[in-house]
């Protein structure tokens, strides 16, 4: 078995093993590879065929203000370069051995071995948070979750007397750095805005907050509101806007859920206790 970082010859192979092993849609996939390229995909090969891959996107975690950083000043805050572990996928008939164990063991290194802070992911369930905790990953990222139902939103909320505005990738995310100033956060930028906009998720600003939303079958799901707004009055809004849609699912920066690990390089020594991480593309 080889381990190694993909090259463009590659790209056919890591998009039909990608296909095949989460059911993807091949617009979205081309549209990943051709956003994010190829350089930041490690792969496994077996007889010159790759069989087990994992992209680890290049992103900060940004530390509060009073935070005494890698910085060494109190009162600045700190920028950690780190690596967002996604799409990390072995082949059926290659599952259970080990290679993707030895695939993130690689990412690892090379991550360290380039002065990154840590790697981190987010598990699809318990039992893959489970699997990466024996691999050195502890949990790190929360957030708390609410649901909003139509029939009790109609009944007890008031409609809403202002409106949503959709906001550019550029101006949420400088909003969202804002709002976020007294946590430590992921703070993607703005090119990664700009791909989740592109696709099925809708940046917004209402008064003063700011969030995002995507819609589902007969459900939305806003993975991420900041700002001085209730989450009822949010969800009376897209109510009225998606009249079909019966539930609304929310998410917010809090302590009630893990929703991400980090594996922290041997050499960086002061880390927060915990952090806020939204937009895992699952």
């Amino acid at each position: 078995m080889h381990y190694k970082k993909a090259i463009v010859t590659d790209i056919p192979e890591i998009k039909s093993l990608w296909e095949e092993t989460f059911g993807d849609a091949k617009g979205y996939i081309n549209r990943f590879i051709t956003h994010f390229g190829i350089a930041t995909c490690y792969v496994c090969e077996v007889n010159h065929k790759i069989i087990a891959m994992a992209f680890a996107l290049p992103t900060t975690l940004k530390s509060p203000s009073n935070f005494e950083g890698v910085s060494g000043e109190a009162g600045r805050g700190s920028l950690y370069k780190m690596q967002y572990i996604y799409a990390c996928a072995t082949h059926p008939n290659y599952q259970r051995q080990g290679i993707m164990q030895n695939l993130l063991a690689t990412i690892y290194d090379a991550a360290c071995r380039e002065n990154i802070a840590g790697i981190f992911l987010h598990a699809a369930d318990q039992n893959l948070a489970n699997y990466y905790r024996k691999l050195g990953f502890e949990d790190f990222f929360y957030r708390n979750h609410f649901w909003y139902y139509k029939d009790k939103l109609l009944a007890t909320v008031p409609v809403p007397t202002n409106t949503i505005k959709f906001i550019s990738p550029e101006t949420y995310q400088k909003k969202r750095v804002q709002k976020l100033e007294n946590n430590s956060f992921v703070n993607w930028n703005e090119d990664f805005f700009r791909f989740i906009n592109e696709g099925e998720i809708q940046l917004c600003a209402y008064e003063s907050a700011i969030f995002s939303y995507k819609t589902g079958f007969n459900n939305i799901i806003v993975d991420e509101l900041l700002g001085d707004v209730s989450n009822e009055e949010i969800a009376r809004l897209l109510i009225e806007h998606f009249p079909d849609i019966e539930t609304v699912h929310i998410r917010l920066p809090g302590a009630e859920t893990c929703c991400g690990q980090v594996k922290w390089c041997k050499h960086w020594e002061k880390q927060p206790e915990d952090g806020y991480f939204a937009f895992a593309m699952e």
